[in-house]
């Protein structure tokens, strides 16, 4: 990621991750507004609208340009599903951290666990990143599966390690996994589940 250059799709596990486009504004609105996300995450930047929206496809953009960041729409059948993508890129260390989220309707169907999966690979494959990070609120549960599902060790608590956005000045607690380049990879695969119709970071 030291280099200016296009950002590429990424195929696989029944995924493609792509990079978000001016067009996708109103998914990314409906994604980051819905009342579950916002129980969970504390977005990059407040989306309220699709003025918001847009302005933060746009800062996506220059992240990847500065090398900070790497965020993807996840597409499943040619349509944007959810998101995933690395923050707090530090090329220095090889290190980042990974989010995720899932459209309502679409959750329960290892979509999170899949696009996870996939960016980490990508990640430490063609990127040379060598540790990734993954928190979440501690009673997070379906998050904690995520991470567990996709090899990142539990580390321990991170205390006040999440900043409530819907309640300014207030923290909980976080929970901390992470992945190494050098860690196997998650056995069983992760597969697309034949089941029917998550989370972030």
């Amino acid at each position: 990621m030291t280099d200016i250059r296009t950002q590429q799709e990424v195929h696989g596990l029944g995924l493609s991750l792509r990079p978000w486009g001016a067009a996708d504004a109103d998914v990314l609105l409906r994604g980051v507004t819905d009342p579950e996300y916002l129980r969970w995450n504390t977005p990059l930047r407040p989306i309220a609208d699709l003025a918001d929206a847009r302005e933060a496809i746009r800062y996506r953009s220059e992240g990847w340009l500065s090398g900070k960041l790497a965020h993807f729409a996840v597409a499943e059948g040619g349509e944007i599903v959810g998101g995933v993508g690395l923050s707090g890129i530090d090329r220095h260390m090889c290190q980042a951290a990974v989010g995720y989220w899932v459209l309502p309707g679409l959750r329960g169907r290892g979509i999170a666990t899949r696009a996870v999966e996939l960016c980490t690979r990508w990640a430490f494959e063609q990127e040379g990143i060598h540790r990734i990070e993954l928190r979440h609120a501690v009673d997070h549960m379906a998050s904690c599966r995520v991470a567990e599902r996709c090899g990142y060790a539990y580390e321990g608590t991170r205390r006040d390690g999440m900043h409530q956005a819907q309640r300014p000045g207030t923290y909980r607690d976080a929970h901390q996994h992470a992945r190494l380049a050098t860690d196997p990879y998650p056995s069983p695969d992760p597969s697309p589940d034949p089941g029917p119709s998550s989370t972030p970071r």
